[in-house]
């Protein structure tokens, strides 16, 4: 196997092993939390996130990326003036925050009280970006070297953290603060833990012209695409804390937070390994692609495991493990699984056109994305939230057929690829709904679950088999083959 394709496969595993023990660690907490606490705090932490994730973006300007792909990548001049803009960022992010806390709050309050508690949420938790911003740039410095083992522990640890001071708060004082104090615990532990990290650079205040040229002649494009990107992603939250309840917002941001596996699963096989590889062929498009097509066979294939899995297994999840509360999350999850497949279809294909340098692609893909809350919007008051979520899908398809025309070569290939998974996993996934709908009021819940499980045996096989046949054919491939 060769030095490359190694990296990539340890990589690769290092990434899905951190991820699922950090998806154990917060669906296990959210099935904690969600016992101690109510319906309506994971409502308000529902729009907390959204705000937070919405001043993240919109000052988004690509660091870490310019970070991954520059020449410079490792040079401390370069470095320290990232470094330097980082912390700057965060700083006034912090201040945003402290000024959006109450237009937020007043926005929320119109449809349900509880809104108002922003007011004091906010400006807290906005500290969190100035901790962010201290951050050693040996978080990017190691994802550029495809040092994935400490890029995962960089994850996994302070998530810990976070999990072990959420649920011993709640335990002593159970309310939304709870919540809070775990998402600064992970600051904390991020910031320090960063510098641990830190292959020796010690941070100074630095700026260099040229590095910030550089840094904003690439992070132009991301700037534009991660306003987009967060309206994309989060519009949805922000709509409907005007249509639902908090405590309905908090219903569908739990079924959320499960049915997002998938689509975590793949952004973070492609930011954390897919980018980082390609990005070595920029002047090499059509070998880029062939190295992509081959990578985003495996993203998709666990992706549509995942999503098969949960569209199956959701409402009686929801049945057993939660109380009669939480019941509602177990049939939004089924619907979120359409539009968390096509946002899996959509991120398994955008670190092409960013590896060649096509920032811009992301940007007009997103916009193309967030045309489609316009449907939903009109979908949810004709259909509900059903019609919501469809609406929601409607945007990613558009966007996928958008960002196709930046891929260089073999578009049909890879437009072939997505209808191929898409039909697969579509009938599989349809067929077993169905049936466990016809099950369900006939036998005994645990029955139901039993049944459940044993129905998603076979696409997870599957995708673990297939992924296990490319690992041996990776080993048996000879030291000095192609790669």
């Amino acid at each position: 196997m060769t030095g490359e394709k190694r990296q990539a496969l340890v990589g690769s595993v290092w990434t899905l092993a951190g991820y699922g023990g950090g998806q154990f660690l917060r669906l296990g907490s959210n099935l904690l939390l969600a016992h101690m606490l109510f319906p309506a705090a994971f409502g308000v932490m529902a729009l907390v996130t959204v705000v937070m994730q919405g001043l993240q973006m919109f000052s988004e300007i690509g660091v870490g990326p310019s970070i991954i792909r520059s020449p410079r990548g490792e040079d401390p001049d370069f470095l320290n003036t990232a470094w330097t803009v980082q912390v700057a960022r965060g700083v006034l992010l912090w201040l945003g925050t402290c000024a959006l806390a109450w237009p937020a709050a007043s926005f929320f309050a119109r449809n349900d009280p509880l809104g108002w508690e922003l007011l004091t949420i906010l400006p807290v938790i906005g500290f969190s970006t100035v901790l962010g911003g201290f951050n050693s740039t040996a978080t990017y410095t190691l994802n550029r070297k495809l040092d994935i083992a400490r890029v995962t522990m960089l994850e996994l640890i302070p998530q810990i953290i976070s999990v072990a001071v959420m649920i011993i708060w709640a335990v002593f004082f159970p309310s939304v603060w709870a919540l809070v104090g775990g998402w600064m615990a992970y600051s904390v532990a991020r910031l320090i833990l960063s510098y641990r990290f830190n292959a020796g650079l010690r941070h100074r205040f630095r700026w260099e012209p040229a590095a910030v040229r550089e840094l904003l002649h690439f992070g132009g494009w991301i700037f534009l695409g991660t306003i987009v990107a967060f309206l994309a992603s989060s519009l949805d939250r922000l709509l409907l804390g005007q249509l639902l309840t908090l405590a309905e917002l908090g219903l569908y941001s739990i079924a959320l937070t499960f049915a997002r596996v998938g689509i975590e699963v793949s952004q973070r096989l492609s930011h954390t390994v897919l980018f980082p590889l390609l990005s070595r062929y920029q002047a090499e498009p059509a070998k880029l692609v062939d190295r992509s097509l081959h990578a985003r066979s495996l993203i998709l294939i666990a992706g549509g495991a995942l999503v098969c899995g949960f569209a199956i297994v959701a409402p009686v999840f929801f049945k057993l493990l939660y109380d009669p509360r939480y019941a509602a999350a177990g049939d939004i999850a089924r619907w979120l699984a359409i539009s968390v497949w096509a946002n899996i279809v959509l991120s398994s294909m955008e670190r092409v056109p960013l590896a060649l340098g096509h920032a811009r692609a992301l940007f007009v893909s997103n916009v193309v994305a967030t045309l489609g809350y316009g449907v939903a919007v009109a979908g949810y008051h004709s259909f509900g939230l059903p019609g919501f979520i469809l609406g929601v899908t409607s945007g990613l398809v558009a966007a996928h057929l958008v960002l196709l025309a930046w891929v260089p070569v073999q578009r049909g290939r890879m437009a072939l690829q997505t209808v191929a998974y898409t039909a697969v996993f579509g009938a599989y996934g349809g067929l077993a709904v169905w049936g466990m709908k016809a099950l369900s009021g006939h036998a005994e819940p645990h029955w139901e679950m039993a049944a459940a499980l044993a129905t998603t045996v076979l696409p997870c096989g599957i995708a673990g088999l297939m992924a296990l046949r490319r690992i041996r054919g990776l080993r048996a491939e000879p030291a000095g083959a192609a790669s």
